[in-house]
């Protein structure tokens, strides 16, 4: 039984990873005006190049102000579950049972690694490592577009 348990978890956690991964760098590249939803409203540690940004908004105006053209190529992503047991309370804030948690209270480590070119194609490509910890969007009607997964922390390095 463990098992199956064990491969349904493996298996949410990779889809939530693959589909933040396409969806997140597509967004860099043409709809930065919607980074900041990718966002949960207080993360906990958003870092780009050893510098500390407050928010998804301030990540998305950092992005937008500041790089102009840019195109990502991620090479190879991989993915953890960190907690199997995350959220733990409902989104009113109430504890949760363990009768209420679903496969997808869980929050994820996502590692990414590729290449990333500012400016146009005579710049050179400079090698990139990001870390996130995704989390689930307690608000998410899943119903519409809402985003199911949330960046809590994020760590985005250019490689030397």
């Amino acid at each position: 039984m463990t098992g199956i348990i064990d491969d349904t978890l493996t298996n949410v956690s990779t889809d939530a990873a693959t589909k933040f991964v396409q969806s997140y760098y597509r967004a860099l590249e043409s709809n930065r005006d919607s980074i900041g939803t990718f966002y949960d409203p207080a993360p906990t540690k958003l870092l780009f190049n050893g510098n500390d940004l407050a928010n998804g908004v301030t990540v998305q105006d950092v992005l937008k102000q500041e790089l102009g053209q840019v195109h990502f190529e991620v090479q190879s992503f991989d993915c953890q579950i960190i907690n199997r047991a995350f959220p733990t309370v409902t989104p009113t804030g109430v504890p949760k049972a363990p009768t209420q948690m679903t496969a997808k209270d869980m929050s994820v480590l996502v590692l990414v690694s590729g290449n990333v070119r500012y400016g146009g194609r005579d710049n050179p490509q400079r090698c990139f490592s990001e870390t996130f910890i995704l989390v689930p969007n307690a608000s998410a009607d899943r119903t519409n577009a809402q985003k199911e997964w949330l960046i809590q922390s994020q760590n985005f390095r250019l490689v030397v």
